[in-house]
């Protein structure tokens, strides 16, 4: 297999929208550190396909399709779009079962995604993939349980090795990128960004993309909002993951995705009113109150949309590694299920090719992230079993040949 990194700034205009919070109402002011839009690309026999991972809050399905087909130009046969979900990027169309993409910002990521992967077919050569996982303890949590809850986070990495040594890492980490609060107003790629460059070395490359994390944040762990606990949060995650040559490779081959449209359908105005009487806020501080009424707003222009969802659920096979793409927020629990029924060698990634918004499991205590849910209880199930599908059809692919 042949695989190769490029990576390209995203140009943010001064004063723009940014996004990641519904009452965020001040745009960009100063940079914190630049956005980066990364493509890896995986090449063996005729087949050619790419990893695009951009510095946004969400991609949508038409940026994505956008990118789709300027990479096919290349000779890309297919290609996968994730945001990392930083909070403190530009308002690319994050509102769940997304909604068009301002047509400057889906330029601008189109043009990065060109760039970075004409340089990734440039830095091609023969490597090794293999993956990794790693438990992180004090990294992050669950959102809705308490700081005394004790959650080692499971972090996936791919593993790109050459002859001389580790060439580059993509790791997937299950946590939301929210260390920067909503008063933020500075450009960066929150705890993604940190933990690129937490990994990164001489003659070694590193991208940072974000798993099931919908209920997975650092609230109950951070020590602080700023450039300082970045660091120190990615430097947890650098110390735990081995970065040396690991295992034997898979086989020397790239099965191009296989995909399943999946219809959910939309809370019922009956649904919405009773996830609204569950969540109220009551003597909750006035952020929490005010997040609340955020979420019912949203609850209520949801469920008067009335149509269902559809949403595409992918796979891919790079060796011996299985990707599942699922284009919103799984939460965790639905995540670890996919891996558990499809195999210890699949790693999921959040936040790709679209974006549908929050995925609960089915047993979720009522919470705002089940409250602003587009779509009706048992969803997420839906979704992860159609994940274990696609992983094992394209498994099955390999072994059949």
């Amino acid at each position: 297999m042949r695989i190769g990194h490029g990576e390209q700034l995203f140009e943010v205009r001064p004063g723009e929208p940014m996004g990641g919070y519904a009452d965020r109402a001040h745009g960009a002011g100063g940079v914190l550190d630049p956005l980066e839009v990364h493509v890896v690309t995986f090449a063996a026999g005729r087949h050619r396909f790419a990893l695009v991972v951009a510095d946004l809050v969400c991609v949508n399905t038409d940026a994505a399709g956008q990118v789709r087909d300027a990479l096919r130009e290349l000779r890309i046969d297919d290609c996968w779009v994730a945001a990392t979900h930083t909070h403190a990027s530009p308002e690319s169309g994050c509102t769940p079962g997304g909604r068009p993409t301002p047509p400057d910002v889906g330029r601008r990521l189109v043009a990065a995604a060109v760039s970075a992967a004409r340089a990734a077919i440039v830095d091609e050569r023969d490597a090794a993939l293999t993956s990794v996982r790693v438990e992180v303890p004090g990294l992050a949590g669950r959102r809705i349980a308490g700081a005394a809850e004790r959650l080692d986070v499971p972090v996936d990495a791919l593993v790109v090795s050459t002859a001389a040594g580790v060439a580059g890492v993509v790791t997937v980490s299950p946590v939301h990128p929210t260390v920067l609060p909503a008063a933020n107003r500075d450009i960066s790629g929150d705890l993604n960004g940190a933990i690129r460059r937490a990994l990164e070395a001489p003659g070694r490359w590193a991208v940072a993309a974000t798993g099931a994390a919908g209920d997975i944040s650092t609230r109950h762990t951070r020590r602080g909002r700023g450039p300082a606990e970045l660091a120190r949060l990615a430097s947890l995650v650098a110390a735990e993951l081995p970065l040396a040559p690991s295992g034997e490779p898979g086989p020397d081959a790239v099965r191009l995705p296989v995909s399943r449209q999946v219809r959910l359908e939309p809370k019922t105005a009956a649904e919405v009113a009773a996830a609204t009487r569950a969540t109220a806020a009551g003597g909750a501080d006035a952020r929490a109150r005010q997040v609340f009424e955020q979420g019912r707003r949203i609850a209520g222009e949801l469920a008067a949309r009335g149509e269902p969802y559809d949403v595409d659920v992918q796979a891919v096979r790079l060796g011996g590694v299985t990707l599942v793409a699922v284009p919103g927020e799984l939460f965790l629990e639905l995540g670890e299920a996919i891996r558990a029924a499809a195999g210890p060698d699949v790693i999921v990634l959040g936040y790709t090719n679209g974006y549908l918004g929050y995925l609960p499991s089915r047993d979720t205590p009522p919470t705002y992230e089940t409250l602003v849910s587009p779509v009706r209880p048992g969803s997420g199930e839906r979704v992860a079993d159609v994940a274990v599908q696609v992983a094992r059809i394209v498994a099955a692919a390999e072994e059949s040949t």
